[in-house]
């Protein structure tokens, strides 16, 4: 659920857009996963398939088994690369991204797309994701099951693996890992997903290479749960943890050669705002089939871009290889230059996320200077559903649709994309462009033009008006924040758009809390599993935007949510998950907290030159099998 990385999974936030969808049958179609010559038409090529993904059948374990015959492993529990064209050695990608770039390179406390962007490329997972086939693979594990009780998992490491720096890698990493995300010293919203009926999981080694995780009460979502425990290494970290530096250790100012990591690149250089040079990992515990290691790439480079326009002229300058989610206005002219340019266009379809609208609603005061996060009068009507759902009736979603995103875009009603087939909810309350019905709701409040001007007072003759913030340097959103805020004049209510640099929007919706409303991206990262967006549902959760991290729910439909949310992660009937979730969806729905917008089409562009190029509309699109990108 994918442009603030929600992480929605551990949530993180993914400023570059919306995220995912699926492609299982273009995943099997060929070994190069769809890839295409440099005789490439001027035809976009669609990435999208017709999947049934029957969560009924999947399994929540995963028992270790030996690979596929005709594997040359150099060790037995080497991870093995499936459905891959074996690809030279050498070469270097180059990735142009959207944004400052990273914030820390601590997979524990990165909270943004920016950083979870290289950090994914650098820290093996414990259990993996296939964009294409959206299933969980072994990663660091190679088996993970449920013991007798149903409550305790066993986690099983493969033997052989090292860090980038020749030590094994052991089940004293987990516990490590586990008691560096559960300090309280350490901010992080890994420890808000890993939990079960309100309590966390417990570690326990069992031996050098397994570990189990006792949990509160059964939980289907364990997988996807335990998928987002990023592991580092405790004989590195231990100490500065001690010490109360941990997380300077990490920081974008640490030193490349001792940042030590497990993913198939290692941080080579780091050129603040400016590009991330990252170099083969010589331990990475991958193979092809032919015996020979990732990464086939010496380098990835990922340049930073302080507007789209500028990464775009940068791949089709021949600066840069990929390029994901270029600007809806200039998709007819990619099309076109194709053969020309020597790349690719992919058409991924919908995507996963949503751009999302939200007011702050978060009472209280900043204890550092006793200014109230909101305007008092402001946050009463922020706090009136029916405020929120007649500025909803306001929207012209369709327009904007049809206009500045140029029809490739799908109007959505909540925070899950109908691209989530399983899991969407398509019977929750809708709010369709309706001038009558925001008039009628916002003078049922008692704001109405007493003055004639057009725009809404309410008794005490404060205007109805707010500002709201968004990020900087993109200009489809700038225009977009542009038409929304000349529909709400329409209505009587004059918001201003705000736009600010990320870093500055990070701190202000997540630190200071002193702004009034947002408008931005939610996306997905990790897979579409529920689980990994619990984060944004649950009133305790960092990335529960418009009232993050609360200690107890400020409403009664919180409450329940946060009850539901507790009961959809213990229980181990997917098909009773489903329901779960269905509700939350509607209360979310019914609440509107979230003024849901539109998810888009996410597009692709690589170079023809590379191979094992395999586009996805789920996060990352492009760089989310980077260990298998080589040069042709």
């Amino acid at each position: 659920m994918k442009e603030m990385t929600i992480l929605m999974a551990v949530a993180g936030w993914l400023l570059a857009g919306c995220a995912p969808q699926e492609a299982r049958e273009q995943a099997r179609a060929s070994k190069e996963g769809g890839i295409t010559t440099s005789t490439q038409s001027a035809q976009t090529v669609s990435m999208q398939s017709k999947i049934n993904l029957d969560y009924t059948t999947m399994s929540i374990e995963h028992r270790a088994a030996p690979p596929p015959a005709g594997f040359k492993l150099p060790f037995p529990d080497a991870m093995y690369a499936g459905n891959i064209t074996s690809g030279k050695r050498g070469g270097s990608f180059t990735y142009v991204a959207f944004g400052d770039g990273p914030k820390t390179f601590d997979p524990i406390t990165a909270n943004d797309s920016g950083s979870n962007e290289v950090i994914s490329r650098i820290f093996a997972g414990l259990i993996d994701f296939d964009n294409q086939t959206q299933e969980y693979m072994p990663g660091l594990l190679k088996a993970w099951y449920m013991e007798d009780d149903k409550r305790n998992w066993l986690l099983q490491l493969r033997s052989g693996m090292k860090w980038s720096d020749g030590q094994p890698i052991t089940a004293d990493d987990i516990m490590f890992s586990a008691q560096v995300i559960f300090s309280p010293n350490v901010a992080n919203a890994v420890k808000d997903v890993l939990q079960v009926a309100g309590k966390p999981f417990e570690f326990e080694k069992v031996d050098d290479l397994n570990v189990r995780v006792k949990l509160a009460a059964p939980s289907g979502s364990f997988q996807t749960l335990i998928s987002g425990l990023p592991v580092i290494p405790k004989h590195v970290y231990e100490a500065p943890f001690k010490a109360g530096t941990y997380e300077q250790a990490l920081n974008i100012n640490a030193d490349p050669a001792k940042l030590v990591c497990s993913g198939p690149f290692k941080l080579k250089q780091y050129q603040s705002g400016e590009r991330v040079i990252l170099e083969r990992n010589p331990n990475y515990l991958k193979y092809d089939r032919d015996g020979a290691q990732l990464p086939c790439l010496d380098t990835l480079i990922i340049t930073y871009s302080p507007d789209m326009d500028q990464a775009l002229m940068r791949f089709k300058s021949g600066q840069a290889d990929g390029l994901i989610r270029p600007r809806p206005d200039a998709i007819a002219d990619l099309q076109a230059g194709q053969q020309a340019g020597n790349y690719t266009l992919y058409d991924c379809g919908p995507g996963e996320g949503a751009n999302v609208f939200w007011f702050n609603l978060k009472d209280g005061s900043n204890p550092g200077n006793d200014k109230p996060f909101v305007d008092p009068v402001k946050l009463k009507w922020f706090q009136d559903a029916r405020f929120r759902r007649a500025a909803m009736h306001a929207l012209d979603k369709e327009s904007v649709i049809r206009t500045e995103l140029r029809g490739l875009a799908v109007s959505v009603w909540g925070l899950e994309s109908p691209a989530v087939a399983f899991w969407y909810n398509p019977d929750i309350a809708k709010y369709p462009f309706d001038q009558r019905k925001a008039a009628q709701l916002f003078d049922e409040m008692d704001l109405k033009d007493r003055n004639g001007d057009g725009i809404r007072e309410d008794a005490a003759g404060n205007r109805a008006a707010f500002t709201f913030i968004s990020n900087k340097g993109n200009k489809v959103r700038e225009k977009v924040a542009s038409l929304l805020a000349a529909d709400w004049k329409n209505a009587g209510i004059d918001a201003q758009p705000q736009f600010i640099d990320f870093n500055t929007l990070v701190k202000n919706t997540a630190d200071t809390f002193e702004y009034e409303a947002c408008l931005l991206g939610f996306g997905g990262s990790g897979g579409p599993h529920p689980a990994n967006s619990m984060n944004v549902y649950l009133s305790s959760g960092r990335t529960h935007f418009f009232n993050p991290s609360q200690k107890s729910p400020a409403t009664q439909w919180e409450a329940e949510t946060d009850k539901l949310g507790q009961e959809f992660n213990a229980t181990l009937d997917v098909m009773k998950q489903r329901d779960v979730f269905f509700r939350m969806q509607a209360i979310f729905a019914e609440k509107c907290p979230f003024l849901p917008l539109w998810t888009s089409k996410v597009y692709v562009l690589a170079r023809n030159t590379f191979g094992n190029i395999k586009p996805s509309p789920l996060s990352h699109e492009l760089l989310w099998n980077a260990e298998e990108i080589y040069v042709k």
